[in-house]
């Protein structure tokens, strides 16, 4: 039996299905999951079916064609674009295996913890920009928050099977271990009085996105070392979690990147 408010963990013939062109098209290339073949909609061949093809025959991976019912029921989706494969889940690395806070190869390694982002959409977002601002890991709790799950591949146009991805039981937990480690750690709360501009976002850092709803929860909100805010005008007060995450990262992109 599986304790209460603890998720099953894979086992080592788990399966899931990831479909759409990049989320496909980037496991292919990423190399991180177990393929066990390719699904394509053989009512409808496209040019990026052939590049999927391209990728999967040369080593040894199963191409099924199939009807597109057929591929909308194995996905669970109409958003598959004519492809789906069968996969082993994504592997989890731990914090310990980060050897922090070295992993930016500078010593400014640049982490994103989330405090429990709920919809698999608003993950994908944020993975996607964390992997273009060139994120080491990011940060998830085990429970009442969104997995990598296929869903997230897709939102995230594939960058999910590029990325780090680290589960923790207890994200306060992990900020304390983070801190010890020399990593600075940034709460995103719209209410701080420094701005993610005025803030220094230079060396080991953790930025540590709120929920859709809430925001950081008041355990989160304390175990970080400092607050910023994101400066805003007009009527609406506050950002959508995706979209204050990539504000965030990008500041820091620059001010890690800019030409002095």
């Amino acid at each position: 039996m599986v304790p209460k408010n603890r998720q099953r963990r894979p086992g080592p013939n788990a399966r899931e299905v990831l479909y759409g062109f990049h989320p496909v098209m980037e496991a292919l290339m990423a190399g991180r999951r177990r393929i066990n073949a390719v699904m394509m909609d053989r009512q409808v061949p496209s040019e990026r079916q052939g590049r999927v093809i391209e990728l999967a025959q040369p080593r040894g991976i199963p191409v099924q064609t199939v009807t597109v019912e057929a591929l909308r029921a194995a996905c669970g989706s109409d958003h598959h674009q004519g492809v789906a494969m069968t996969a082993s889940p994504l592997p989890m690395a731990t914090l310990e295996s980060l050897s922090l806070p070295e992993t930016g190869g500078d010593g400014s390694c640049l982490l994103v913890l989330l405090d429990s982002i709920k919809d698999p959409h608003n993950l994908g977002a944020i993975v996607r920009s964390a992997h273009c601002a060139g994120v080491d890991a990011l940060v998830i709790p085990k429970d009442r928050a969104a997995g990598a799950t296929p869903a997230v591949s897709k939102a995230s146009a594939g960058a999910l099977e590029h990325t780090r991805l680290c589960q923790v039981t207890n994200l306060t937990q992990a900020i304390e271990w983070l801190k010890k480690k020399g990593v600075w750690v940034a709460g995103l709360a719209m209410e701080a009085q420094q701005t993610v501009f005025q803030a220094d976002l230079q060396g080991p850092l953790a930025l540590v996105v709120g929920g859709e709803e809430k925001g950081l929860r008041p355990l989160v909100r304390q175990a970080c070392d400092f607050l910023v805010s994101i400066p805003l005008c007009g009527r609406v007060d506050s950002l959508n979690a995706s979209a204050a995450a990539a504000v965030v990262l990008f500041e820091t992109y620059r001010q890690r990147h800019e030409q002095h």
